[in-house]
């Protein structure tokens, strides 16, 4: 059996253009895929975001295949338009990466585009160059 990667098999009848994937990126405030700005499921609605992805519907669902279209398309909310912004971005070699922040008590997840070059964990020190060893014992 064949072990099952993200492709555009797998989401996508045909590649999405570039051009609608910024489309997309621009109903989030967006500039590109290299704009580094965060952003939360706040902004989203104040942007409108969601009313935005209604009118590019009938553009995704021409690359989307028929099965994925009804799962991603349909009933779209604030949670499944990242999802799609994700889907879209992988393709060209980009992922979101998010995190939690508390900003007066209420929780925010924050949102922000990343280069799946970037993504790779850089450590500021390796291992092999650090050569002092520190013991910590617990009595």
């Amino acid at each position: 059996m064949m072990k099952s990667r993200c492709n555009k098999n797998q989401l996508f009848k045909t590649i999405p253009p570039r051009e609608l994937v910024y489309k997309v990126l621009q109903t989030f405030g967006l500039n590109g895929l290299d704009d580094t700005r965060n952003f939360t499921r706040q902004d989203i609605n104040k942007l409108g975001t969601i009313d935005k992805i209604y009118l590019l519907k009938p553009l995704l669902e021409e690359y989307y295949l028929p099965c994925k279209a009804r799962t991603y398309l349909n009933d779209i909310n604030e949670k499944n338009i990242i999802t799609i912004l994700r889907q879209l971005i992988r393709i060209y070699g980009y992922s979101i990466v998010s995190r939690e922040k508390y900003i007066k008590g209420n929780k925010f997840i924050i949102y922000q585009l990343i280069s799946q070059d970037d993504r790779d964990y850089k450590p500021l020190l390796s291992i092999k160059n650090n050569t002092t060893e520190c013991i910590i014992t617990f009595e």
